[in-house]
């Protein structure tokens, strides 16, 4: 018997029912005759923008967040600006190589990676672009996605400049403000890209 998929059908995730997937008009879903599972849902043409425009938005300011000092700290008369890649510096010269590349992949690599690949996906579902590597590209935003950890990057800095207070005069950077933007706007991805819209925009991918 012929595989399915090489004639353009699909399986139904539930029940693995065989399915064609077709154009549907904005608010019809196409739903399983066995199950009744939800195979898919026509969506406006502009519902891609938004999501779109928080990925763009969010690797301009990743950019602004790593131009920009963070915090600058003052002690004893020496003063020291702090942007996120000294504090990986830092873990590096006192010894912490592991520790710092996974920071490094944290706070700058897979957000990178994150944003960079989304706003790459996004903009080709969204004019139905066959672009190379699409579903690959896809896939790496989901594996990249729970190791964007800017939000907790932005809570550890507010814990170090508590400590750091004790010790000398710690002043905001206006890169803080750049991680609490992006840190906002990764959370707010993170809700418009849940699971429904995922299988959704694996259905738009060319």
């Amino acid at each position: 018997m012929s595989n399915p998929a090489t004639h353009g059908w699909r399986t139904c995730p539930d029940c693995e029912a065989s399915y064609r997937p077709r154009p549907l008009a904005p608010g019809h879903q196409l739903r399983c005759k066995r199950c009744g599972a939800r195979l898919g849902q026509g969506r406006k043409s502009d519902s891609l923008q938004t999501p779109l425009a928080m990925a763009v938005t969010g690797g301009t300011l990743l950019v602004l967040a790593n131009i920009f000092p963070v915090m600058t700290f003052d002690v004893a008369g020496r003063n020291q600006s702090n942007l996120i890649i000294t504090g990986i510096q830092g873990l590096v010269e006192q010894g912490y190589g592991p520790l710092a590349v996974l920071v490094f992949f944290c706070a700058i690599g897979a957000p990178a990676i994150y944003l960079g690949l989304l706003c790459y996906t996004l903009s080709a579902a969204m004019m139905r672009l066959r672009l190379p590597g699409l579903m690959r590209a896809w896939r790496w935003v989901e594996l990249a996605e729970p190791w964007s950890l800017i939000p907790v990057f932005a809570v550890a800095c507010l814990v170090a400049v508590v400590r750091l207070d004790l010790l000398g005069t710690v002043t905001w950077g206006n890169g803080s403000v750049f991680v609490v933007l992006l840190s906002l706007c990764c959370l707010i991805l993170g809700r418009m890209l849940d699971r429904e819209r995922i299988e959704v925009l694996r259905e738009e991918l060319p």
